[in-house]
């Protein structure tokens, strides 16, 4: 049977098979846009497709809606991401004497991939390519590709990862001006589970405790056997565990943490909530499952960061204000927006410290002057507008209470097992695209980050992908990653008590000094 599809890219014809859903019927088709954050499990509600008949446009989400013959559906216009791509200046390494042609750094994160088209024997970065990670359609965390995988589609996420990676490596050299075949090296910074998934080896074993990958890299692997269009070697970042990877150890790379001499906490804030804590030759590192928050994912009018997203919130001059990415009309609300978002709420009282949102109706009494025109009602439960799109609900709260106590405790941990309080911590770094765009301030003030380190607290950018430029062209740069792997000491938090009872304090917001 037949489905006809309707987008941006124009209108096809696909091949069906009786009781494929949807979702799995656009997932086959590389390119066609589609997110489906909780992986299918008809919980995120983000996979919303349009039947198209003569009746109009009924909206359903794909991921329960059977294929039937002769439907028409129409997949709602996506938005590209805002991806961070900030280390596309020239690497901050004195490149290998002797090399010769390109070579690509990239960096596969959960939501975005990055690649960059460096000049071997200079280190010049000629050519920046960024996407939405290909995966996506398949959940928005990693818990959700290890399960997909566990369900007999790991061959697909692999599929998926590789043809996005050849692809942008086809547009680098086009933009460049140079052909594929000169592409001589690859190197990727990446979290334990997307590095199992691009070079095709089962994430399974980090579904469960005792979490144990299948390899934790730090070494050369054919391209082509890969799947990759280039005769070459690609250089896989070492990973510390299942849930702190080749990214973390790339942003410590990047940072200078190792020649630091004073203890230095670097957070990757997103799903996985990784972070780690120390100098020169000797660190504490955990993951802590953040959840997708963070991500605008399970969020009520949650989206990832791109056009119509609101990406800044503030409360000036006796009104809530919004930043849209892209300017014109807000139509969700990114994970940037939803701290600044929270931080706002705070402010006016419109949310107590135990994450408690003023009911409009029964706590008219109580609620503050200025929170009064944004609080309402939406499904009968408290609700907090921003535009007339756009607005929190209680369980939006409820979501971010939990990854960011998630964070925070993770935070607190780490301090104790270094042995190490507030004052001695000389730098917190934000890193990652998306701790690019967290307002320091509105992430101490709901207690993502310790209130105690927002004088010393700054944003850092995309410095995995920096540590994979660096990787690509050094062969110093890679042995300081193998120290670095080796010097890492990792705290499994799962069931581990301290976390338990600082995760439970963490849930509270902090009351306003």
């Amino acid at each position: 049977m037949t489905v006809t599809l309707l987008s941006r890219a124009g209108t096809m014809t696909l091949s069906a098979d009786p009781g494929q859903s949807l979702l799995d019927l656009v997932r086959a088709r590389e390119g066609l846009p589609i997110h489906a954050p909780c992986g299918g499990q008809g919980t995120c509600g983000k996979c919303t497709v349009y039947l198209v008949d003569g009746r109009g446009e009924t909206p359903v989400l794909a991921c329960r809606t059977p294929a039937r013959d002769g439907m028409v559906v129409r997949l709602p216009d996506a938005a590209p991401l805002c991806v961070e791509s900030a280390a596309s200046t020239d690497a901050p390494v004195v490149p290998d004497g002797g090399q010769e042609g390109f070579g690509v750094a990239c960096d596969i994160g959960t939501t975005t991939v990055v690649c960059h088209l460096m000049d071997l024997a200079t280190g010049r970065c000629l050519a920046t390519v960024g996407e939405g990670n290909a995966q996506r359609s398949y959940g928005g965390d990693v818990i959700a590709r290890i399960k997909a995988s566990m369900e007999g589609r790991r061959s697909a996420l692999t599929c998926a990862i590789v043809d996005q990676l050849s692809r942008m490596i086809g547009a680098l050299c086009r933009h460049a001006g140079i052909e594929t075949a000169e592409v001589r090296k690859m190197a990727v910074a990446a979290n334990t589970t997307m590095l199992h998934l691009f070079a095709a080896l089962p994430p399974d074993g980090m579904g469960a405790a005792p979490f144990t990958p299948v390899s934790l890299f730090g070494d050369e692997w054919d391209a082509k056997a890969l799947g990759l269009p280039f005769e070459g070697s690609v250089y896989l970042l070492p990973a510390v565990s299942g849930y702190v990877g080749g990214d973390i150890t790339a942003d410590l790379l990047a940072a200078g943490l190792a020649h630091e001499d004073r203890p230095v906490l670097l957070i990757d804030v997103g799903t996985n909530g990784e972070m780690a804590l120390g100098c020169g030759d000797y660190f504490v590192c955990c993951s802590t499952a953040a959840g997708p928050a963070f991500e605008g994912a399970q969020i009520c009018c949650g989206m990832a960061a791109a056009a119509g997203a609101v990406s800044q919130v503030e409360y000036r001059d006796g009104e809530v204000r919004c930043s849209v990415i892209g300017g014109g009309e807000a139509v969700g609300l990114c994970g940037s927006g939803l701290i600044d978002a929270m931080a706002v709420m705070l402010r006016l009282g419109a949310v107590d410290e135990t994450g408690r949102m003023l009911d409009i109706e029964e706590d008219e009494d109580e609620i503050p002057e200025e929170a009064l025109p944004y609080l309402f009602l939406w499904q009968d439960s408290p609700a907090f507008r921003l535009s007339e799109k756009v607005w929190v609900t209680q369980a939006d709260v409820r979501k971010l209470q939990l990854g960011k106590g998630a964070i925070a405790a993770g935070v607190r941990v780490l301090m104790d097992a270094y042995g190490v309080g507030f004052e001695g911590v000389s730098a917190l770094l934000l890193a990652g695209g998306f701790g690019n765009y967290i307002r320091p301030e509105s992430a101490a003030r709901i207690g993502l980050i310790p209130a105690e380190l927002l004088s010393v607290t700054r944003p850092v950018g995309n410095t995995a992908a920096k540590g994979a430029q660096m990787a690509l062209l050094s062969s110093a740069a890679r042995e300081e990653l193998a120290r670095l792997q080796k010097n890492m000491d990792y705290r499994e938090l799962s069931g581990l008590p301290a976390f338990n009872e600082a995760y439970m304090e963490a849930m509270m917001f902090p009351e306003e000094e």
